[in-house]
């Protein structure tokens, strides 16, 4: 039974099949409020000013301070719990924009973080960090899992060496951004159990959400297949093939 008055948080990168626009999920959005709909990426290399320009290019009603991107939670989380800092940043996109909305200095000279936005590390980074006492983070976000899970994974990435070489200065926060405490959500005083999560995959971090009270619809458009829903010990609330049938189930 999904609340009288849902706040919706839709997974941003299920809005494009190969980059075009799924018109109806744009449909489905831009009948609701733009303030009781949030967007989230998971892509730890982008900032959301940059979501924000895309979706609206697109036509889509949106809030910017309702978009939501890994780093810029991070960032969040690490100001509540460390104050002010300095930082320097791994990235292939150079996109710095949530470091600057925040008001965080970037520094190559002793900075307090370092922030790894990629898996992706040049051989000059990886020098900069063996070089430095800069304490590590990075979302977990940056785990295609999403788990952390290293000895479990098949895809074989550079986490696993930080895991263990860094393992004394490294920081990872919470992994439930939708619920945490450091977000846009907390802030609004909007309560988990307004929320209701639409996406195309299925994450561990979903399950935790619903424990928390919230909602999780999942979409089959090019995302997770019908079998992998079947056999993930996840369980949505509702599963739709569509935004179209989703806009007729919800009668939108």
């Amino acid at each position: 039974m999904l609340p009288n008055e849902p706040y919706f948080v839709f997974n941003i990168d299920m809005l494009f099949i190969n980059d075009t626009i799924d018109l109806d999920a744009l449909n489905f959005i831009n009948k609701n409020s733009p303030y009781s709909c949030f967007f989230f990426t998971n892509n730890c290399d982008v900032s959301h000013n940059h979501f924000y320009i895309k979706l609206i290019n697109n036509n889509f009603l949106c809030n910017y301070k309702n978009i939501i991107s890994p780093t810029y939670v991070l960032i969040n989380y690490l100001k509540k719990v460390y104050g002010n800092f300095s930082a320097f940043v791994i990235s292939n996109s150079n996109d710095l924009q949530d470091f600057k909305e925040l008001n965080v200095p970037l520094s190559s000279k002793n900075p307090d973080f370092i922030f790894l936005n990629t898996t992706k590390i040049s051989s000059k980074d990886l020098a900069f960090l063996q070089n430095t006492k800069s304490i590590i983070t990075f979302s977990h976000k940056l785990c295609n899992d999403g788990t952390l899970r290293c000895d479990f994974c098949k895809d074989k990435c550079i986490i696993e060496y930080f895991k263990k070489r860094f393992s004394d200065r490294l920081v990872i926060p919470d992994k439930n951004i939708i619920s945490s405490s450091y977000n846009i959500f907390n802030q609004l005083h909007i309560d988990t159990r307004q929320l209701v999560l639409v996406t195309n995959d299925l994450y561990e971090e979903y399950s935790t959400f619903q424990k928390y009270g919230g909602n999780l619809i999942l979409i089959l458009n090019k995302g997770i297949s019908f079998n992998d829903y079947i056999n993930s010990s996840i369980t949505p609330d509702i599963v739709v093939n569509d935004f179209k049938t989703l806009s007729n189930f919800l009668k939108k």
